[in-house]
């Protein structure tokens, strides 16, 4: 029935041989999510009524460069994803550009400097759309068999958009509770997406899917390699 196929699948995704890959793309969808990225777009204009701007309009106008930033990071992005960059240094350094972005931004709100607001969101928005946005979906289309690729990148897929909404839900309480705890708890989170991918995500630019499968296989529990080549 029902039930049993989904135990069967729950088996072979978590306990399977490309489990290791499955948790690596549970990982980036949660990270993906819980750095802020979709809650900073949604807030933008809430977070300047927070430091004394009255006139929405204007809050618009000035949030607006945000999507810019995420357009032109998007595009910058296409370029360097299969390029001399590869996905992992992008994803390495996009965590490390949203953390001190979001450091600038908790000192931005401190300040109520609706200048170095817009500068800091911007700038969080250009980090994550050069790495994260797009580097998410690749990673999914590049790192699982077509035996369980369609169950495996549903379930991420499921997280990252659950993950967003309580990440949405965590920020505007963070945001309304105030303190320097709202901007440095995504910068923490955003600090640990570096980590995380430093750890448990290999290169996949010019590697064929069996290569892929044998780095991931060859992750110990702590997300140490065997072979020294990431």
């Amino acid at each position: 029935g029902c039930w049993a196929q989904c135990k069967n699948w729950c088996a072979e995704l978590m306990h399977g041989p490309e489990k290791n890959a499955v948790r690596a793309a549970l990982g980036l969808a949660i990270f993906n999510q819980f750095s802020g990225s979709t809650a900073v777009t949604n807030y933008a204009v809430e977070v300047l009524r927070e430091i004394g701007l009255t006139d929405n309009k204007k809050g618009i106008l000035l949030s607006s460069g945000i999507s810019f930033a995420k357009l032109l990071g998007i595009v910058v992005s296409m370029f360097l994803v299969d390029g001399v960059v590869g996905r992992r240094p992008l994803l390495i350094g996009g965590g490390l550009g949203m953390s001190s972005c979001m450091v600038l931004l908790t000192i931005g709100i401190e300040m109520a400097s609706i200048p170095l607001v817009i500068i800091a969101e911007s700038l969080y928005m250009l980090s994550f759309a050069v790495s994260w946005a797009g580097i998410f979906w690749v990673l999914m289309s590049e790192i699982f068999s077509m035996k369980i690729k369609a169950v495996a990148v549903s379930v991420a897929t499921s997280v990252l958009f659950a993950g967003g909404a309580i990440a949405n839900i965590l920020y505007h309480v963070l945001l309304k509770k105030g303190g320097p705890l709202f901007g440095l708890f995504f910068a923490l989170v955003s600090l640990l997406s570096s980590a995380f991918v430093y750890v448990y995500v290999p290169e996949t630019k010019g590697k064929s899917l069996k290569e892929v499968q044998k780095m991931f296989q060859s992750l110990s529990p702590y997300g140490v390699f065997k072979n020294a080549n990431l």
